[in-house]
């Protein structure tokens, strides 16, 4: 059976969704927790009604680079005064195939994210303080249709999705770190960007395509998440760290729930026939200024990163295994909305998103020699 070859990237995260809070993926203190998408998991396209698929996927990050729009702040690192942003993102899901062309999915996220700055930020520098969050993000459940009917057309197909995202997770986490007088050593809500939850209900929108052509397939896809809340009664950091009183920050003083959004292009190309498979694509995920639907008053750091999306994916039996490393290229750390405050955000140099799925059940799917391009 001849399989329709993909690049597979289990990034949600956004993932790490740093700033607002959601399941923690990684684009350092820009909220992204997406592991999203998940096309390419698998080199099948075309799947068997009744058949199940499970996936486990892992999005694994640290960002110290801050930069303040596309300028990367040297000094930060110089003066050692950098905020050190740790995230890893482990995905649970399923999908069940109702037909050929209609299925259903649910995520279950877990965060383990870590953000740390040294204290006091300025004069003498003290020792680096960690803040800690982890547990379980905002799961999420989605309905998948493929446009054309895949039998039909094996070689091409394009694929829309609706889903919704619940606050399952804990977006007020707390834990113990002074302010950066290194005073006020108290229990206060962490860094938006390593909130487990976001507090918000969000819809999903995400589309799929793919055309093959001999030997080399194309793939893209696009996600975005829009949440419609404004603030989620969480402090932000500006006020665990003492920067309350700054008139910069204008009265950025709650968490915000902001949108997010990934996009994928790519090709892949078969190395060992129906087992092994090699990628090159370009990926933008970021956090949008101002939200889709709703209003955006609180505290977010808007901003994106490009990458050069290099990866690959081994298939054995009903196994799917896939590695990809997105590399960074062009960091964005937009101003907040509202307050016009530039600020800054780290961003990572890499991301490491690792995937597996196994599918079982279902009628026998249909194989290529029966296709009719």
């Amino acid at each position: 059976m001849t399989k329709i070859r993909f690049a597979v990237v289990l990034v949600l995260a956004f993932a790490a969704l740093p700033l607002t809070a959601r399941t923690a993926g990684a684009q350092g203190c820009i909220a992204i927790r997406n592991n999203e998408p998940l096309f390419g998991a698998s080199e099948r396209v075309v799947f068997a009604p009744g058949e199940w698929q499970v996936f486990f996927n892992f999005r694994d990050a640290k960002s110290t680079d801050h930069y303040n729009g596309t300028r990367f702040q040297y000094q930060r690192q110089s003066a050692n005064n950098y905020v050190s942003n740790t995230q890893q993102l482990y995905d649970l899901g399923a999908s069940y195939n109702v037909t050929q062309r209609f299925s259903v999915s649910g995520l279950i996220p877990v965060v383990n994210a870590t953000w740390s700055l040294p204290t006091p930020t300025s004069g003498t520098l003290g020792p680096r303080r960690e803040q800690n969050a982890s547990g379980i993000g905002d799961v999420s459940a989605q309905a998948r249709f493929w446009l054309l009917d895949p039998v039909k057309h094996p070689r091409g197909n394009w694929s829309v999705s609706l889903g919704v995202k619940a606050p399952t997770g804990e977006h007020d986490a707390k834990d113990e770190y002074p302010d950066i007088n290194a005073t006020n050593d108290t229990l206060k809500a962490v860094d938006q960007s390593i909130q487990p939850g976001d507090g918000g209900w969000g819809v999903l929108f995400e589309t799929q395509a793919y055309k093959t052509l001999k030997h080399m397939s194309f793939y893209g896809s696009g996600f975005y998440l829009a949440n419609p809340r404004d603030t989620n009664g969480t402090p932000s950091i500006i006020v665990g760290l003492g920067f309350g009183a700054n008139p910069a920050f204008a009265d950025l003083l709650d968490n915000s729930v902001p949108d997010q959004y990934l996009a994928r292009i790519g090709a892949s190309f078969p190395v060992i026939k129906e087992t092994l498979s090699v990628s090159i694509g370009f990926r933008i995920e970021g956090v949008p200024r101002y939200d889709l639907v709703g209003a955006s008053h609180g505290w977010r750091r808007p901003g994106y990163e490009t990458y050069v999306e290099p990866g690959i994916v081994y298939t054995h039996g009903r196994s799917s295994y896939s590695v990809n490393v997105p590399i960074g290229l062009l960091r964005n750390r937009l101003p907040n909305p509202y307050s016009g405050n530039a600020g800054d955000a780290t961003f990572p140099d890499y991301v490491v998103v690792a995937g597996y799925s196994y599918r079982f059940g279902g009628a026998v799917a249909p194989t290529v020699s029966s296709f009719k391009p």
